[in-house]
């Protein structure tokens, strides 16, 4: 049984990722800057669920979706909102800039995700900094 009860909503694979034949579930390219963050606030991103928006399936998979969605980027946060989704917003992995420096992209995720209330197992579980409640 799943642990996680988390979708992360990424656009659309780049071409070196389909080169490589990687996706988010792999944690390589953009994806391990994420793993990083996530497993900094103690969440296992292999018990999370990955989709991108902009792919094939992506928007089905978003609308029948049962927990916390997380927007990856303002490209998906705009079409989730556009849709209707209700979602958490966090800058993509691979954004430029200073968010892009490990201990800041770890903390912007953090702060995103904190005070997340999320349903796992029949449990109400509150997602806060890096504690875990029950």
């Amino acid at each position: 049984m799943k642990k996680e009860n988390i979708l992360f909503v990424g656009e659309r694979r780049s071409k070196l990722a389909i080169k490589m034949g990687v996706t988010w579930k792999d944690g390589r390219l953009s994806a391990k800057q994420l793993f990083d963050a996530l497993r900094f606030i103690h969440i296992n991103p292999h018990e999370c669920d990955f989709t991108n928006w902009f792919e094939e399936g992506g928007p089905e998979i978003v609308h029948n979706y049962k927990g916390l969605v997380v927007g990856m980027g303002h490209k998906v946060s705009k079409a989730l909102t556009k849709e209707n989704i209700t979602h958490t917003f966090i800058y993509h992995p691979a954004a430029r800039g200073i968010i892009r420096t490990k201990a800041i992209y770890k903390a912007h995720v953090r702060k995103q995700l904190e005070d997340q209330t999320i349903y796992t197992a029949g449990f109400k579980t509150l997602l806060h900094s890096t504690n875990r409640i029950l």
